[in-house]
């Protein structure tokens, strides 16, 4: 069967092993685009350390290609080795010189391929495509240099390609939030190579529709949205277990001085100052991961902290397990920056646990909730005790709180499997 399939060549720096979220959407690809009448071909890096915090993607690994052959997809691993910046980086030393050294790649890997320790993952796309017959080619960013590596593929090949964005790049309403000017004048640089490369592009797919409007606007690219979506089977071994004691709020993963967590915190010390028996506990793993939002955290429950409790980060089996058994599970989107949506979001719909989303956006995240059914969106702090009010009436007549039926049509379409197919029917017609 594998001979009449379409062959597309995927490029995507982060895939399984490594244990990052980021590795998840194209692994979905992966496993799903086989059904649809495509065959993957995967290009990575080797991914030999567990991620825990960003010096473990600096290390090196060994210097051996792995390859990985499967009936509906294949998997090239390419070994990664560590410039200068990177050594340095994982002995804390020298941090002016880094700074540089990082400036010098940004500056340069635009321009010169080499210029980028993830360059390899060029060369063995190349000799993929020497070696079999490529119809399509994806590039998945970031890293945004992919982007490039994709272009000049299909230039020199006379293969059609496509950019998919987990996030904006130059057109991003967050990523210049506190940064200096320095960092906007590299993002006016990048935004020069971005317009030369997608312009290239046949369609880029984006996280959410819009981003991708964003890039259509910037390059004249068409567009379209896939959704992270989320694994209907993640949670089959988890489907059995009880709720904690407590009535138990959780919000997974990292924050950023973007997201109003204000609101929320606010509403749950409110919350406890009117009712000082009860039992309430909020959880926040893996948001030690960044010592400036574990910070910003502490200052705002000072004086309440045996109600809060900060993780660092935990492997996903046990986030799945936090997540069944919490009675709500907490987002905090965007407030007025439309088409920011952490692929948590899905994850929290497919473990069927209530969503509370404080503040909402205004956007795609209250599409997502008021389409699936998933969960209850606030604004203020009174919107939100209101609702911790009621919700805790709740558990503590029945013990449970709003857990809902996952298998239930309005949420099926935010499934991987569903956007895969979406994905599959955009890559045939354009090779029709």
């Amino acid at each position: 069967m594998q001979e009449q399939k379409k062959k597309i060549l995927i490029l995507s720096y982060f895939f399984p092993p490594c244990n990052l979220t980021a590795s998840q959407r194209t692994q979905s690809w992966a496993k799903y685009l086989s059904g649809f009448g495509l065959y993957p071909i995967i290009v990575t890096r080797r991914w030999d350390h567990k991620i825990h915090t960003y010096k473990e993607m600096a290390l090196a690994t060994p210097n051996i290609p792995e390859h990985i052959r499967s009936d509906n997809y294949e998997i090239y691993y390419t070994p990664y080795k560590p410039n200068l910046r990177d050594k340095l980086y994982t002995k804390e030393k020298y941090p002016i010189l880094r700074r540089l050294l990082s400036l010098k790649e940004l500056i340069l890997q635009n321009i010169f391929i080499k210029s980028s320790p993830i360059h390899i993952l060029y060369n063995q796309a190349q000799e993929i495509i020497k070696n079999q017959n490529i119809d399509f080619i994806a590039a998945s960013g970031n890293p945004y240099i992919q982007f490039k590596y994709a272009a000049r593929l299909s230039r020199e090949y006379n293969i059609l390609w496509f950019a998919d964005y987990r996030d904006a790049w130059t057109t991003s309403s967050i990523d210049n939030i506190g940064r200096s000017s320095l960092f906007n004048i590299i993002y006016r640089y990048d935004q020069l190579f971005e317009k030369k490369w997608i312009k290239s592009a046949q369609f880029i797919t984006a996280s959410s529709y819009p981003i991708a409007q964003s890039i259509t606007k910037l390059t004249g690219t068409k567009g379209y949205s896939i959704h992270n979506g989320f694994e209907q089977n993640d949670f089959n071994n988890y489907s059995n277990l009880s709720k904690y004691n407590n009535f138990t709020i959780t919000y997974i993963g990292t924050l950023y001085q973007g997201q109003k967590i204000e609101v929320f915190i606010d509403s749950v010390i409110l919350f406890i100052k009117e009712n000082p028996t009860a039992k309430i506990k909020v959880l926040f793993p893996g948001l030690a991961f960044l010592d400036a939002q574990k910070n910003r955290i502490q200052n705002l429950i000072s004086g309440y902290e045996q109600f809060f409790e900060i993780s660092d980060r935990v492997d996903r089996e046990k986030i799945l397990e936090i997540e069944m058994r919490s009675h709500v599970l907490l987002h905090v989107a965007w407030k007025d920056h439309q088409g920011i949506i952490a692929s948590k979001i899905y994850e929290y719909l497919g473990s069927g646990t209530h969503i509370l989303v404080t503040p909402s956006d205004h956007g795609e995240i209250d599409k997502i909730i008021q389409e699936s059914n998933g969960g209850t969106l606030t604004n203020t702090v009174d919107e939100t005790y209101n609702f911790l009010l009621s919700a805790y009436k709740e558990y503590e007549k029945t013990g449970f709180f709003g857990t809902k039926d996952t298998s239930r049509p309005e949420l099926m379409q935010f499934t991987r499997e569903e956007q895969a197919k979406k994905l599959a029917m955009l890559i045939h017609e354009n090779l029709s």
